[in-house]
């Protein structure tokens, strides 16, 4: 990441809105960030930390915390970051949390958090990835940067007084750091993978085996040889039921067979019975087939004839309608005539409405001429009347302003007052600060002499017990060790007598795959078990773990031993320079003094609110004067538009007619004079429509009735030719009259009816003719059966039938539910061997690959071992520069106390002892150079493996005043030698001589309006 321009407004000490543009600081900048204490050298970290993760670089203030106190309540806290990564530009913009004026009224409302995140193309075009969420936006920078805020502190970002976390985290912190920035998430992943699949074989195998033993549960059966047993024992009463079944089967088919014979002759002679009744059923209904027989014919004689009937009734219903019709016709004429006569009696008078419709006419026009002048009245008196309210307000104003402005500036003087007496008292108290300081510094000194003294003492004795300890610790962890040993070494030699005694007569060897064992291993000793063989390394393992720890404690005692002589031969050379004063009087002065500075810093934030509050009462003043002023223009501008407006009423007044100066007046008549022109012009219209419509009606009339006349006479000339017809071919027919003839007649549905009915009988004679001989031959010579004693017979042999069915089928379901335990049983147990050899190499792979054997390191953490070592290669490179010779970083072999992760821990190796010690023993600036020295070799090495995550930035803050001018000189140099890789690298600090060498810097100058960023280049 690298970044490219911050802006920060009303943020920590900056008042206002403040931009940092780094890109203006070249390709790979080595630049100072410089300023007096507390000026926001540290602010412009937190927030680039804040604007990427929503907290701080220090974390001990949240991001509501950071307001400005100076800054204008309407200006918005807030951070725009841009930057750019992997080729591409991003902007991120976070609002905290914080009060807020409201838009509407007074007082104050909560401004929520908000954080929006931008990618911009190479156009400059933006486009929005989060548009408000705060935890979105922070996990979406988590996965662009592949680091938590955590991990950017420790490798991007070197907090102050918090240089020494990277150097001194533990294996567990330092993995999941260099996990993510050089991405080995796969080697975490084949680790759960192998212990998921591992767990998973294990949770089958038992599984198997709750399988088969529910299996022999399932059965009634405890054991594998009980169910071979069963099987035997069996099979002959098995055989015996299969034939006593299969001779019952038989005795009952042949009943089976007979009874159906049996029954089919008893079918045959009900047959030939039903048949003789249905012939005497036929020969009842031969006389009624006959009578529909001539039915029919009378009716084929009826529809010859049928159609000169059919055209003289068609004729008589024609000749009806037209009549009908024709009265009908008649009678419209009649309407409509007397509907003209009404019409033109209307159409006369509407001619008579014409003059009151010009009247109305001409009225409304007057009307509407007034309308213009009511509207100009209308306004007159309303700009009156907002006039006079207006003058009244501002008079109001005026008066309570005046009033407001005598009391502020009685409160002015006062304050004026209280702060010229505060300041008084503060000049006579402004030396008791360095006093104080130097009475704390002498009591300080005296009180951590006694101190150290007493605590020398004691480590000497501490020490001795320790190397003590340690010597007994050796000798354990020997033994230990030695024991250890012959167990495996037994252990191993007894795998193969082990893997012997599983071997089984024609089964494969899992070795060499063999189904013959002539000569199997054994062993004369007893054999030591795995949990033996773990127990004897977990106690090795503990041994060397109370050693490593006794080692580590002997040294860091010894190291603390030296520093205390250090720090007393210091503390007294101090106090013999200093003029004795006895203790007692030592801390009653500062007691004294205490009180007095205490009472000085409240005279000094007393006078810092007196001076706020008249800069304020000052302001206020001056802006309620010219609100006076302001007002006062307002009264005398109200007063002469109250002149214009009475002046412009009194006009308005003189044009409009008296009758219609009162407000809705006019409308009024203007609406009822519109209202009657309507009313007018709709009466004349619909009198002309009406007439209109009625003459056409009377003429259409007309010439209906005169047509229905002639379709009449039409249809009477064609009714009296078909009843002539119709007489004459009625008199040839066979029908006596007309009556006779309409009773011959039969619709096609009935004559298809009658013909079926016909037809149905004769076929079913026929039928009935041939299936009686033909049933009399078959049952000729034959007596019928007795099915009653037959189907007894019958009986008795299903019942035996089903008893050995029976019998045979519980023999047989009982051998097979044992025949398919045992093929259960055999199949579970192929599957648990193939399973159990299965996790005999994934269960290993899974123990080596998650730490579980030996030094208790996993498989991504023996990768990032070994990464670790070439970032210490490069930092040691660095430190042994710094240090002039004397440091180089290593990676701790021992494994670590206890189940805590090993593996990566660090340790550094001091050429002037010749001996390794831990980090944490290294002082306060030695222990910066580490830091330093180690954050930089962290960079180099992740940017050359490709996939790691780009470390192309580092921020440095403060830890230079720690170190010697020489040492000092040497950080420098080795920054300046970056600059050729290609990394942005920031220092804060206010050490002067890093002002002197370093030309391109950021300055922070500070002052009561807020602070301000500077850049300043060679």
């Amino acid at each position: 990441m690298r970044p490219l321009s911050l802006t920060l407004a009303a943020f920590g000490p900056f008042q206002d809105a403040e931009t940092i543009p780094f890109d203006r600081l070249g390709e790979s900048p080595l630049f100072l960030i410089n300023g007096p204490t507390g000026s926001g050298k540290t602010t412009l970290l937190d927030a680039i930390c804040f604007a990427l993760y929503g907290r701080t670089t220090g974390d001990e203030r949240e991001g509501s915390q950071m307001r400005c106190d100076q800054a204008d309540d309407a200006t918005l806290t807030e951070v725009i970051f841009i930057f750019e990564l992997a080729g591409r530009r991003y902007r991120i913009r976070r609002v905290p949390e914080q009060p807020r004026p409201k838009a509407r009224g007074e007082g104050t409302t909560t401004q929520s958090a908000e954080a929006q995140l931008w990618v911009i193309d190479a156009e400059g075009a933006e486009r929005l990835l989060v548009p408000n969420k705060v935890t979105e936006a922070t996990r979406e920078i988590e996965q662009l940067t592949g680091l938590s805020v955590e991990q950017f502190r420790q490798v991007m970002v070197l907090p102050q007084g918090k240089f020494r976390e990277l150097l001194l985290a533990e294996s567990k912190e330092r993995e999941a750091i260099f996990s993510q920035l050089f991405q080995t998430r796969i080697y975490r992943q084949l680790e759960e993978r192998l212990k998921l699949q591992s767990a998973e074989i294990r949770r089958e195998v038992e599984k198997g085996r709750q399988i088969q033993q529910g299996i022999l549960q399932g059965i009634g059966i405890e054991t594998r040889q009980q169910l071979d047993d069963a099987l035997q024992t069996l099979q002959p009463a098995l055989q015996q039921a299969w034939a006593q079944r299969q001779a019952a089967e038989e005795q009952h088919a042949e009943g089976v067979q007979t009874l159906q014979q049996a029954r089919h002759l008893q079918e045959a002679f009900s047959q030939l019975e039903k048949l003789r009744q249905q012939q005497a059923a036929l020969k009842q209904r031969q006389g009624e087939i006959e009578q529909l027989k001539q039915r029919l014919q009378r009716a084929e004689q009826a529809d010859r004839i049928r159609p000169l009937f059919d055209r003289w009734s068609t004729g008589q219903a024609a000749r009806q309608a037209a009549e009908t019709k024709r009265q009908q016709s008649v009678q419209a004429l009649e309407q409509a005539k007397q509907t003209l006569a009404d019409a033109e009696r209307a159409l006369k008078k509407s001619e008579a409405l014409s003059e009151s419709l010009d009247r109305q006419k001409q009225q409304l026009t007057t009307l509407q001429g007034y309308q213009q002048r009511a509207i100009r009245l209308t306004q007159a008196i309303n700009q009156l009347k907002a006039a006079e309210a207006a003058e009244q307000t501002a008079l109001t104003a005026q008066r309570e302003q005046q009033a407001t402005l005598n009391k502020i500036i009685r409160q002015g003087e006062q304050l004026e007052q209280k702060r010229s007496a505060q300041q008084a008292q503060l000049n006579q108290l402004n030396d008791a600060p360095l006093q104080l300081q130097q009475i704390d510094d002498k009591v300080r000194d005296r009180s951590a002499l006694d101190e150290l003294v007493r605590q020398r003492a004691q480590q000497q004795g501490e020490l001795q017990q320790a190397e003590q300890a340690g010597k007994r610790l050796a000798k354990v962890h020997q033994e230990q060790a030695d024991a250890a040993k012959r167990i495996e070494l037994a252990w191993h030699q007894g795998q193969a007598a082990l893997l012997a005694q599983e071997l089984q007569a024609d089964q494969p060897c899992p070795v060499c795959g063999s189904r013959e064992h002539p000569a199997p291993a054994e062993s004369a000793i007893e054999l030591p078990s795995q949990s033996a063989l773990e127990q004897a390394r977990q106690a090795v393992q503990m041994a060397q773990e109370a050693l490593s720890a006794a080692r580590e404690a002997y040294a860091h005692k010894k190291s603390e031993g030296a520093s205390l002589e250090s720090r007393i031969a210091e503390l007294e050379q101090r106090l013999d320079a200093v003029n004795a004063m006895p203790l007692p009087q030592l801390l009653q002065q500062q007691q004294t003094l205490k009180q007095t500075v205490e009472s000085l810093q409240s005279i000094r934030q007393q006078l810092q609110l007196l001076e706020s509050q008249a800069r304020q009462q000052k302001q206020a003043e001056e802006k309620q004067r010219a609100d006076l002023e302001r007002l006062t223009a307002q009264v005398t501008t109200a007063h002469s538009a109250v002149a214009a407006a009475g002046s412009e009423l009194k006009g308005a007044e003189q044009e409009l007619p008296a009758d219609y100066r009162e407000p809705g007046l006019l409308d009024r008549a203007i609406s009822e004079t519109a209202s009657d022109i309507e009313r007018l012009d709709r009466a004349i219209a619909d009198a002309r429509a009406a007439y209109q419509q009625a003459d056409n009606g009377y003429a259409s009339a007309q010439a209906t009735c005169q047509s229905m006349q002639e379709s009449l006479l039409s249809a009477e000339t064609t009714e009296r030719q078909a009843e002539t017809q119709w007489v004459e071919a009625l008199g040839t027919s066979p029908f006596d009259d007309q009556t006779v003839f309409e009773q011959s007649l039969l619709a096609e549905e009935e004559r298809m009816a009658l013909q079926q009915t016909v037809q149905e009988y004769e076929r079913a004679c026929q039928q009935t003719a041939g299936a009686l001989t033909q049933q009399q031959g078959v049952i000729e010579g034959k007596q019928p059966p007795d099915l009653a004693a037959l189907e007894q017979q019958l009986a008795g042999a299903t019942e035996s039938k089903n008893a050995a069915d029976l019998a045979w089928r519980q023999l047989d379901k009982r051998h097979g539910q044992l025949q398919d335990a045992e093929e259960q049983l055999v199949q579970g147990e192929r599957q648990c061997a193939a399973l159990e050899q299965e996790y005999a190499l994934i269960g290993t792979l899974s123990d080596v690959a998650n730490g579980q054997t030996g030094d208790k390191v996993s498989l991504q953490r023996f990768v990032l071992s070994v990464l670790l070592d070439d970032v210490l290669v490069e930092a040691s490179q660095r430190l042994q520069r710094m240090s002039k010779g004397r440091y180089q970083l290593l990676r701790k072999s021992e494994r670590a106390k206890g189940n805590r992760a090993s593996g990566l821990e660090l340790e550094v190796e001091d050429a002037y002892t010749g001996k390794c010690r831990p980090v944490a023993t290294l002082s306060g600036g030695e222990s910066f150079l580490a830091a330093l020295s180690l954050a930089l070799g962290l960079s180099d090495v992740v940017q050359a493996y490709s996939g790691g995550i780009r470390l192309d930035t580092l921020f440095i803050d403060e830890g230079f005043g720690s170190l010697d001018p020489e040492s000092l000189d040497l950080a420098i140099r080795t920054l300046i030698d970056l600059q050729s890789s290609g990394r942005m690298i920031g220092v804060i600090s206010h050490v002067a001589e890093l002002k002197e060498q370093m030309s391109l810097r950021l300055d922070i100058s500070s002052s009561r309006e807020g602070s301000h960023v500077s850049l300043v280049t060679p």
